[in-house]
């Protein structure tokens, strides 16, 4: 049973909402996106619940292929055969993307937690996470030695 007034409720409204409204009025669309994709863009950015990379960058579903994760970091090819390695591979090698964009944002958690590697001591996963970018943050740190860390 879904609580009344709760985010489950209002997620499922949107649902009813979508295939009631939406898709019926769409569904000429919806049709040719079922039949594949084809996006010229591989989009990596930030797993920050703020960001909508369709929305700021005015595209339709099909356009963008998104990869969304903590900090939108790329692991160094080899060191870590994951998540965001397959999704590279994927893009380019079947989707055949022509772009390849990492996109970053102001105010991200996971840089400040780079630069202050404390704040997520209880967050192992994250704190491994954060070690693809290592290399990135002491060259930071090395060429601008007074900086806070909203700089």
């Amino acid at each position: 049973m879904v609580e009344p007034g709760s985010v489950m409720e209002r997620l499922l409204r949107g649902v009813e909402h979508f295939e009631r409204e939406v898709f019926p009025r769409e569904r000429e669309f919806f049709a040719g996106l079922a039949g594949g994709q084809n996006p010229a863009v591989l989009f990596i950015t930030c797993a920050d619940s703020r960001l909508l990379p369709n929305l700021f960058t005015n595209t339709v579903p099909g356009e963008l292929f998104i990869s969304r994760h903590v900090g939108n970091l790329v692991p160094a090819y080899g060191g870590t055969m994951g998540g965001v390695t397959a999704t590279i591979e994927y893009a380019v090698s079947v989707l055949g993307v022509a772009h390849v964009i990492v996109c970053g944002h102001t105010g991200c958690g996971a840089v400040q937690a780079m630069l202050d590697p404390e704040s997520v001591r209880e967050l192992p996963s994250v704190r491994e996470w954060l070690r693809h970018a290592e290399a990135a943050r002491r060259t930071v740190v090395e060429n601008n030695p007074g900086a806070s860390t909203a700089e």
